[in-house]
């Protein structure tokens, strides 16, 4: 008699822990960012798109002209911002092809150089300021922003 009670309580514990591991997993904030992207050669409009994990200090690419979708980035939350980063792996290619016109084009060389992102986005005014910077540790371009912040509750479908 005793076994089939274990087995329930054992079966009830593992479910309460996996649903408490499911929550765990879930993205909180999602911030869609318009802008511009700013280097030496001028400006050109840009937009990201992240999902912030706050319990687990992740931001996700969603979508994105400006980073790989998909990539993962550090959050570092403070009372003011919201800070992340992003390492980019070097790149071997300097050129890259343009689908929609069929032709091959480079917009800033000096992006092609890309190794660090850092961005922050202001907690009161949803702006987000960034600068990319190559593996020398130079600026090669700035980002300015405006996000306009989602909860799980206001996001459109699909969600994660």
């Amino acid at each position: 008699m005793v076994q089939p009670i274990f087995k329930v309580c054992a079966a009830a514990s593992l479910a309460l822990t996996l649903a408490g591991a499911a929550s765990a997993q879930e993205f909180g904030l999602y911030l869609f960012c318009r802008g511009q992207i700013e280097t030496k050669l001028g400006a050109k409009g840009a937009h990201l798109d992240l999902a912030l994990r706050r319990n687990s200090a992740l931001a996700l690419v969603q979508r994105s002209d400006v980073l790989p979708v998909g990539e993962k980035m550090g959050l570092q939350i403070s009372q003011a911002f919201y800070s992340m980063t992003f390492e980019a792996p070097l790149r071997d290619s300097r050129l890259y092809y343009d689908w929609i016109r069929g032709a091959l084009f480079v917009w800033d060389p000096d992006l092609q150089k890309l190794k660090t992102v850092r961005v922050s986005v202001d907690r009161q005014t949803a702006a987000l300021e960034g600068e990319m910077i190559d593996g020398a540790g130079r600026q090669v371009a700035r980002m300015s922003m405006r996000c306009d912040p989602r909860t799980n509750d206001t996001v459109q479908p699909p969600k994660f």
